[in-house]
This record gives structure tokens, sequence and C-alpha cells, in this order.
């Protein structure tokens, strides 16, 4: 009799052993984690680089017309400020110059307006490119969770980091179109 209950306790332990909460966490799939900068994205990538380049080239040309504009105004003020012409002339001068420094103010901040919905546009239209890219890298690689670098992440492992696979796709995709 004790060794059936002896055999009878050996088989109840080995079987708390087995059924043990620590052991299921092994039959539970892997949590994969990864990261990207998308800063980095942005800044490093083909499609960042030629978008980067697109609004440079549009802000230059803006400043351009802004330039030439203040120019314009710099010589009616100094026309104004020499003198040796009548008072008639100098106010329909001071007036043009007036009206010449508002449409200067008015095409400033136009300017402002569109260069900064510009560079929103090409900001939204490329993170939504790069989710798209992080999407089928996280369905590809079976991540669990793909978080932005700078999303409040304590501590990382640079393992984790995906922004190169990240940046590397991105490139391959623009490269098709």
């Amino acid at each position: 009799m004790k060794k059936v209950v002896l055999v009878f306790a050996s088989v109840l332990i080995a079987a708390m052993i087995l059924s043990n909460p620590l052991n299921a966490a092994d039959k539970v799939d892997a949590v994969k984690i990864g990261v990207v900068d998308l800063q980095k994205v942005i800044i490093q990538s083909t499609g960042g680089k030629e978008a980067r380049g697109l609004f440079e080239g549009e802000m230059t040309a803006k400043k351009k017309a802004l330039t030439e504009k203040e120019e314009m105004l710099k010589k009616l003020r100094s026309e104004i400020d020499k003198g040796g012409i009548s008072d008639s002339a100098k106010k329909e001068k001071e007036d043009n110059f007036q009206k010449d420094a508002r449409d200067l103010r008015r095409l400033r901040d136009e300017t402002e307006s569109t260069l900064r919905e510009m560079d929103k546009a090409i900001t939204v239209k490329m993170i939504g490119e790069i989710r798209e890219v992080i999407s089928k890298l996280g369905d590809e690689g079976k991540y669990t969770l793909i978080l932005e670098k700078d999303a409040s992440v304590l501590y990382m492992p640079n393992t984790i980091d995906l922004t190169g696979r990240v940046i590397e796709n991105y490139d391959k995709q623009k490269a098709k179109k």
C-alpha cells in the first residue's frame, strides 16, 4: 500500500509540475516587438530626400520672388528720400510705396502659408507610404507590435530597431514608382 501511495504522490507531483503556469508561457506564441525612427526614415530615405529637394526648390523660387519685391521697395524708398522732386510726385511715390509694402506683406504671408501647407501635405503623404511599408514589414516578420522609437520607450535593445529595414523597403517601393 505504501508503494501505491508513493507512486500516486509521485504522479500527482509530476502532474502539478507539468501543468505549472510557468510552462504554459512556453506554449504561447512569442511576442515580437520592433521600433522605427520615423524622423530618420523621412530624412535618410530616397523618398524623403526627393521630397525635401522639391520643397527646397519651391521655397527658393518663392524667396527669390520676395527678394525681388523687397529690392523694388528699397529703390522706391531711396527715390522718395532722395529729394529734388515735387510734393505731388513725392506723395504719389509714397502712396505707391505703401501699396507695394502692403502687397509684399500679403505675399509673404501667402508664401509662408503655402509653404506650410505644402510641407504638411508632403509629410502626411510620406508618413502614409511609410506606414504601409511598416505594416507589410510587420506582417512579413510576424511582429506583434511595432512602435515609433521616440514614443516614450524607456529602454530597448538595438536588435528590435527596424528603421534601416523600413528605409530600405521604402526606397525599393519608391524606385518601383
